[in-house]
């Protein structure tokens, strides 16, 4: 029978927000995200705004028509539905009738010990949890038989960990229906592997291969010859690549090949060829040169084709017109997707070794081996280097010259088993590979095998550690052992954070029976935010009644109802320099490990000196829309994240975004900066200058001149006279005119006076080219859509910052916009400063700024301000009815018009605006399955570690290098691509003949050490001078500075310091310089020392852990 849920919910979309009735939502705001008041097949901005940002409108509106139908929800297909349904499709539909057992509680996060008690078949058990993920989805199981009529009703069918002939059956039945194409996946995982298989059936067509934004970049040339030459202007590296298909357009005097197609070949770091221009005009000057996305046609085959032919012998690439569109055709590939070149022929062992694995559990009525098997492991094997000789000798793609046997043997051994990492891992990419079938990213072509062998050792296994014991822990001890199992009971872990990444990671250590009160273990998990609406997506352990409430509370809460022996601490303290007193020594000390799953830059480099110091090891991830990165950080043997963290990204000149914007980011960025200046900065100014009109006029003078500081005046004054002569709503409508006029039409008139269309340069060159496009002004046409939602946003904002009603009545707004007189355009007397080698920049100053400074000053005195009173307000991205992001989405287009930019949709608007993070609830799933492996890696070899660590480095030559078994990852599931590196060891400081920063020789003492070495001293009560003589004696070398964190102790070459500092205690002087007090549980403060030789060559040394009591 098929379970009833309660009926479909609807979504809705940004776009159809009325803002007519805007005022009643804001007087009954909680009906706003009311599920019932939603629109048919629309899409909910507010829980799905992350998402958006990757998989954008045309795939989310495809996504919410699918209907997909998972069979078997043990451990992947838990997963897969799980991610799915986050994501938000139409239905999905479980089937599992088998009955819950004892191990799945270890691996499923809805499957509970009554479940196993009560005999419940898995559907039953999962189904109302994955309810509660998305009110959207219309989420059901089914316990009939899967026949051909039952499948047609199914856009996608996923099928998880079954036996072979069912895998073929379903497969060749979803194949044999012909009204529609429908997708068939599948996905087994073996203890420590497993592998995707994807058929989207024949003439699939990928449109986008890689889910990246369209790059675009501004002609500079074009030579007319056989092989005509396009040079280009880009700010950073070339946009394109060989192969490449481009649409010009805008150029001018050669506009034959305006809107035409062409291939890029040869290209170079500015230039690339396009074929016969010989025949073409003169080219002049100017236009654009945009990538096209060429589709990408597919031909699928069958499960049962593709695992005796994975791959083809050459790769057959071709192009083909359909309905008047260049389309690319390819052929199967001719060799498996290579996640790690350490391991080249893994994908080709492991395709052979489950391939007869398969055929054994056919030949056994469909079960697998148990671990214990040591004769069926050989059968497995000689069968696998049966199906190898028969390829080698038809010279297929997939063979090998050797089969190993320790990999047929470990699929074999630990094939039954099924760990929550690696089941987050394959569950995640095979829900982004469901998703693919809407036509964006290019998918798995046709199957990917993986493995993560490096958690166990090549030696016997213990068969006594290993055998099961009928408990929700079988699948951990079934590989690991018993006495694995308790050292994950024993941890001490912390999480920092729980959002995204720290939901998955919180269910991952719940599953693996980490942290247990009995045991002495602890998870503690700190979050400093609440939940909000837009977690909903990603942040599965929450639900729309958590709403506004701690994360790491709720959090906490849901993992401890579901396994009772774990030893949770939430806190919602932030972790920063502020808050030591929390996470202070004793706090580090005693934590195992550390797991980041935050956010931002700043934090994660505070939590990796700490790691640092305490020599604890970190592991650190993080996600971007389809990608994710893996580190892992371990004392003493690799780099720290400080050591090899990303740069910040790039910025936009200020000169691009006030005047030459060529991208809608520019034109979005610059709607921000105006909404700060007009609705937080100028009123800010007003409210300082109300509260104390003597200091603010003191500063203001105390600033001298400037063209940034004479705007802010300008606009304090025209808006306190303007408040204190008509405070009501026409005055917000007037002041909405006059900023239109302003930004669109007279600032444009301005730059065009100052470089009008025909101005060159000194030399001879055009200065309207490459980037730089010539604006227009555009009129104020109020039957324009970008006006009109201007005019009520922005006059709403006026209101909103000055107390005065607000209206809603777009009819009003618009007749008294009409009535408005604004002055016509007059050229300013402005200085305009050229920089023609570098023509980003450039500036445009007023004349006399000093004697109008002086001016304003006086006239703000007289201005009569006793009844006015200014609301700063700071933008808001997610509060829909305050206006915010209406007022950037019609400012950014609006300008965009002025400079023949492509517009853009709210969304966008909100995502550049609000500096929102694309994120996947997939990838956040994938990663931290990776992140899981790699600390059961890190557990499962701690012994080894501490004693590797030990050994000098000839002493490690003669070892196995502890490194090869980790791994750190980068994935990018849109191409897909999957890289897995050994991480890298940590930097040395050495000796240098010459060093680039100080400009001459180095020494280090001692030579060679890393960011985790540090010189410990005890001196009880020790100064200055103590540590200097020490020093001294133990290197023979000068300190010339002492300093703790920001503070400098001691500078030898102030007099004074010798003379006042030399002999009080160190960390008396700190206290003194800082005014704070030292914790008392510290009995040390780390110092650092600036010092040189003899020969006085500059010498580096390690961090200085002073001990002082």
């Amino acid at each position: 029978m098929q379970n009833r849920n309660p009926p479909l919910k609807k979504q809705r979309t940004y776009e159809v927000v009325n803002l007519n009735e805007v005022e009643d939502k804001r007087e009954n705001f909680t009906n706003i995200n009311s599920l019932d008041k939603m629109e048919d097949n629309k899409i909910d901005t507010d829980l799905y705004s992350r998402q958006l940002g990757t998989y954008g409108y045309e795939l989310m509106n495809k996504l919410i028509k699918l209907n997909i139908l998972i069979i078997n929800v043990k451990s992947v297909g838990l997963e897969c539905a799980k991610n799915l349904i986050l994501s938000g499709p139409k239905s999905v539909c479980i089937y599992d009738n088998d009955i819950c057992e004892i191990s799945d509680v270890g691996v499923n996060f809805y499957i509970s010990e009554s479940n196993v008690h009560n005999k419940n078949c898995r559907s039953d058990a999962v189904l109302k949890h994955l309810q509660e993920l998305n009110n959207y989805v219309h989420v059901y199981n089914f316990k009939g038989e899967i026949d051909k009529n039952m499948l047609e009703k199914f856009d996608v069918v996923v099928a998880c960990d079954i036996n072979n002939n069912d895998i073929i059956k379903y497969n060749n039945l979803v194949r044999s229906i012909k009204t529609k194409k429908i997708a068939f996946l599948c996905c087994n995982i073996y203890g420590l592997c497993g592998y995707i298989f994807v058929d989207f059936n024949n003439e699939f067509v990928c449109y986008d291969q890689t889910g990246e934004n369209v790059k675009s970049c501004n002609v500079s040339k074009i030579s007319k010859e056989s092989e005509g030459k396009v040079s280009f202007d880009f700010d950073k590296s070339a946009p394109f690549q060989n192969g490449d298909y481009v649409k010009f357009t805008d150029v001018e005097g050669m506009t034959e090949i305006n809107n035409k197609i062409y291939k890029i070949n040869n290209l170079q770091k500015y230039t690339f060829t396009i074929g016969d221009t010989s025949n073409f005009s003169n080219y002049i000057k100017g236009g654009i040169c945009t990538q096209l996305k060429i589709p990408l046609k597919l031909n699928f085959h069958s499960y049962e084709y593709i695992s005796k032919y994975p791959l083809s012998k050459k790769v057959e690439r071709k192009e083909i017109i359909i309905n008047d569109t260049i389309h690319e055709e390819i052929g199967i590939p001719d060799s498996f997707i290579v996640s790690d070149y350490a391991k080249i022929d893994m994908s080709n062992q492991l395709h052979y070794a489950i391939q007869a694995l398969k055929w054994y559990e056919a030949q056994n009525n469909n079960m697998l081996p148990e671990n214990y098997e040591e004769e069926v492991f050989e059968k497995i094997y000689k069968y696998a280097v049966e199906l190898n000789e028969k390829d080698k000798q038809q010279e297929l793609n997939q063979s090998v010259e050797e089969l190993k046997k320790e990999i047929v043997y470990n699929v074999s051994r630990y094939c039954k088993s099924h760990i929550a990492p690696v089941a987050s891992f394959f569950g995640g990419l095979l829900a982004q590979e469901v998703i693919k079938f809407t036509g964006k990213f290019m998918p798995i072509y046709q199957i990917l095998y993986l493995d993560f062998f490096e958690c166990i050792t090549s030696t016997e296994p213990d068969m006594n550690e290993i055998k099961k014991l009928n408990c929700k822990n079988d699948n951990i001890i079934s590989i690991f052992g018993k006495s694995f199992q308790k050292k994950l009971n024993e941890l001490n872990v912390f999480l920092v954070g729980s959002g995204a990444l720290g939901c998955e990671y919180s269910k991952l250590f719940c599953l693996l029976d980490m942290c247990e009160s009995n045991n002495n273990g602890v998870l503690t998990i700190t979050d400093n935010d609440n939940i909000e609406i837009s977690n909903l997506n990603r942040q599965f352990l929450f639900r729309r009644e958590h709403v506004g409430k701690s994360k790491s509370h709720i959090a906490s809460e849901i993992i401890k109802n579901k396994n009772k022996n774990i030893n949770v601490q939430s806190l919602e303290t932030k972790i920063c320099a502020e808050n030591e007193h929390i996470f202070n020594e004793s706090f580090w000390e005693r934590q195992n490990i550390i797991v980041n799953a935050l956010d931002n830059i700043q934090a994660r480099q505070y939590v990796d000196n700490k790691c640092v110091w305490y020599s604890k090891p970190l592991f650190e991830s993080g996600t971007l829309g389809t990608k994710g990165n893996v580190q892992i950080i371990i004392p003493f043997l690799t780099q720290s994240y400080n050591d090899s963290y990303d740069p910040p990204e790039d910025s936009i000149p200020l000169c691009t975004l006030k005047h030459f914007p060529y991208d809608i980011v520019h034109t979005i960025e610059y709607a921000r900066d105006i909404f700060q200046g007009l609705f937080y900065n100028t009123p800010l100014n007003i409210q300082q200058f109300l509260n104390n009109k003597k200091d603010y006029i003191q500063k203001i003078e105390e600033e001298g001149n400037n063209a940034t500081l004479l705007e802010t005046l300008q606009n304090v004054i025209n808006t306190l006279k303007e408040v204190s002569n008509q405070c009501n709503f026409e005055f917000c409508i007037r002041k909405s005119v006059e900023l239109f006029h302003t930004n669109f039409i007279n600032q444009i008139n301005q730059l065009l006076h100052s470089f009008p269309i025909d101005y060159k340069l000194s030399s001879g060159e055009y200065f309207w080219i490459g980037q730089k496009k010539p604006p227009q002004p555009i009129s104020f046409d109020l039957n324009n859509e970008y006006v009109t939602e201007f005019l009520l946003s922005t006059s709403n904002l006026y209101a909103q910052v000055y107390n005065i009603p607000s209206c809603y009545d777009i009819n009003f707004i618009k007749e008294v916009a009409n009535k408005i007189e604004v002055k016509p355009f007059q050229p300013k007397s402005v200085k305009v400063n050229i920089d023609e080698k570098n023509l980003n920049n450039i500036s445009f100053s007023h004349t006399s700024e000093a004697k109008l400074i002086e001016d304003y000053c006086e006239e703000l005195l007289k201005i009569e301000t006793s009844n006015i009173k200014v609301t700063p307000i700071e933008f808001d991205k997610d509060e829909e009815t305050n206006l915010h992001v209406n007022f950037i989405y019609s400012f950014a287009n609006l300008r965009a018009k002025n400079y023949k930019i492509e517009t853009c949709d709210k969304l966008k608007a909100k995502i550049v605006a609000g500096k929102i993070i694309p994120a996947l609830a997939t990838t956040t799933s994938m990663i931290t399955g990776l992140v899981g492996i790699e600390l059961l890696k890190y557990v499962n070899y701690y012994d080894y570690i501490q004693k590797y660590v030990k050994l000098s480095e000839e002493e490690r030559k003669k070892e196995k290098d502890i490194l090869s078994y980790f791994k750190n990852a980068f994935i990018n599931s849109a191409l897909p691509l999957f890289l897995f590196s050994e991480p890298m060891p940590p930097l040395k400081t050495v000796d240098k003949e010459y060093d680039e920063l100080m400009k001459g020789p180095i020494r280090a003492i001692p030579n060679g050490f890393t960011s985790w070495d540090k010189i410990q001293i005890s001196i009880k009560n020790g100064t200055i001078k103590n540590l200097i003589d020490y020093l001294n004696e133990k290197y023979t070398i000068e300190v010339n500075l002492i300093s703790v964190g920001n503070a400098c102790l001691y500078n030898c070459y102030l007099p004074a310091h010798n003379k006042e500092r030399l002999n009080k205690p160190i960390h008396e002087i700190y206290m003194q310089i800082t005014k704070q007090k030292l914790p008392d549980d510290k009995n040390y403060i780390i110092v650092e020392a600036s010092c040189n030789d003899q020969d006085l060559v500059d010498v580096l040394i390690p961090s200085i852990k002073f001990i002082y009591k």
